[in-house]
């Protein structure tokens, strides 16, 4: 039985079949990835951020000082550009519809949607149809993951702002690693294999998170919403990385995924603004609608701009 070779056929399916599999067994069973450590902290939201962690610093052994001028372009121009248009269109979503938004979709759950990158999603795909420097730039894509951003959207008229901390948290391991791997070769080979590894546990982290009959109930205004981020997203960023970069534009389409990290967006929200609690449970669901058909529809995408039939081996 050849599982991985099935797997790796599906782009991006390291990490989508997994978090497919673990919402699948979230809905049957919701108790089960809660029955206590290190089940629970392996594969639940609880150990995300470790994932996370690893996987920045596994990546940051593989780039090459040498690529970080090129790297940082390519990827600073993705995640200015992301930044960028979640910041007007979640302004506007505001001022036009206010908070509880139109058909269904409130605020919170347009602008978590607009603001939300999977790099987890973008790096599986970039093994298979990128370069070492798109590769790389899963490091920096990151500062975008954190739900720092639509936060500060949603809570401008509060006073709140940037938190640099967190950056600086998000960028630490990514350095550590460029580092180590910069001075010694042999732990660069070392942990070449790590993000192939890694990848897997972190879809199951986001699939736990995921109920998807709650999802099947919010199809439609999710769907909706899934629409509207493609076309204020995805298709300007594509647009971006062919004007400005001179690229296919498959890299700025793997950055327009949604992650499953988005869903706690709107409880964070309601904790900053009483008034958004209303909205909070749709907003979960929709975002959770959002982040399968995105998962399911940005691969295929990717695939197509990258013009390939077959994934390429990493690095190539």
């Amino acid at each position: 039985m050849n599982i991985l070779g099935t797997v790796t056929k599906i782009p991006g399916g390291l990490l989508i079949i997994p978090m497919l599999l673990a919402a699948g067994v979230n809905t049957v069973f919701p108790q089960l990835f809660g029955i206590g450590d290190p089940t629970t902290a392996l594969f639940t939201s609880k150990g995300t951020m470790v994932l996370i962690g690893l996987i920045l610093f596994v990546s940051g052994t593989q780039l090459n000082l040498r690529q970080l001028p090129a790297t940082l372009k390519r990827a600073g121009v993705h995640t200015l550009a992301r930044i960028l248009i979640a910041c007007l269109s979640g302004w506007a979503f505001m001022q036009i519809f206010g908070a509880e938004g139109f058909g269904g979709i409130s605020a919170i759950a347009f602008i978590a949607v607009m603001t939300s990158c999977n790099p987890g999603l973008y790096l599986a795909l970039m093994h298979s149809y990128g370069d070492d420097m798109d590769q790389a730039a899963f490091g920096v894509l990151n500062l975008i993951a954190v739900p720092v951003i639509p936060v500060m959207i949603l809570n401008s008229a509060s006073g709140a702002g940037i938190d640099y901390l967190s950056v600086a948290a998000t960028l630490l391991p990514f350095a550590a690693g460029i580092l180590f791997g910069n001075l010694d070769v042999n732990l660069q080979r070392m942990f070449a294999p790590g993000t192939v590894i890694l990848l897997p546990f972190l879809g199951i982290s986001f699939g736990s998170n995921i109920n998807l009959s709650l999802a099947f109930r919010s199809s439609l205004s999710g769907l909706l919403l899934t629409l509207l981020f493609f076309l204020l997203c995805l298709l300007p960023l594509i647009a971006v990385d062919r004007l400005l970069l001179k690229r296919p534009g498959y890299a700025a389409a793997a950055t327009c995924s949604v992650a499953g990290l988005s869903m706690v967006v709107p409880s964070m929200a309601a904790g900053f603004n009483p008034a958004y609690a209303a909205y909070a449970d749709t907003a979960v669901a929709q975002i959770a609608c959002a982040v399968i058909l995105t998962s399911i529809a940005v691969p295929y995408v990717v695939k197509r701009l990258a013009g390939k039939e077959e994934p390429a081996e990493a690095g190539h």
